[in-house]
């Protein structure tokens, strides 16, 4: 856990404002792994965004994070861009667990360079406070579409 922490610390460094997406622009989506379910994000500026899922099947959870996006930190393609970001967030859930977790996100995400489309994958480590805490590692792909964006 201290190791992926420092990973992220190192990451963090190399924010910088992506201007790829306007402030306001909304995207909604599947997302697939644990959760499984929906997700949608709300873009506050060029390299902030609010993100949020509601993941089901055998177990249903709620989940919400701010995500810091950089493009510095991978090589960018020919078209499209490929930006890294990291995060912070909450999530409850239901079933066996019956919680609530801290999240810690860092993913990818590439945005076709001709369609409102964005194809993420993340990974989140989660450190659960009820029930005895503990944590674990999650991992999920998805897509969202976005409405109304601007190329």
């Amino acid at each position: 856990m201290k190791m992926l922490l420092a990973l992220l610390c190192i990451l963090a460094t190399g924010v910088s404002q992506l201007q790829a997406q306007d402030a306001g622009a909304v995207g909604a989506g599947i997302v697939l792994g644990s959760p499984t379910g929906i997700t949608g994000k709300l873009w506050i500026d060029g390299s902030r965004a609010l993100d949020a899922g509601l993941g089901f099947g055998s177990d249903l959870s709620l989940y919400g994070d701010y995500l810091w996006h950089s493009w510095k930190v991978l090589p960018q393609p020919a078209e499209g861009k490929l930006p890294a970001y990291l995060g912070l967030g909450a999530q409850i859930g239901d079933s066996h667990h019956n919680n609530l977790g801290l999240r810690a996100v860092a993913g990818i995400a590439y945005w076709l360079p001709h369609d409102p489309v964005e194809i993420f994958f993340d990974i989140v480590p989660v450190l659960h406070f009820s029930h005895g805490g503990g944590t674990d590692v999650t991992a999920s792909i998805g897509l969202r579409y976005y409405f109304g964006r601007r190329q």
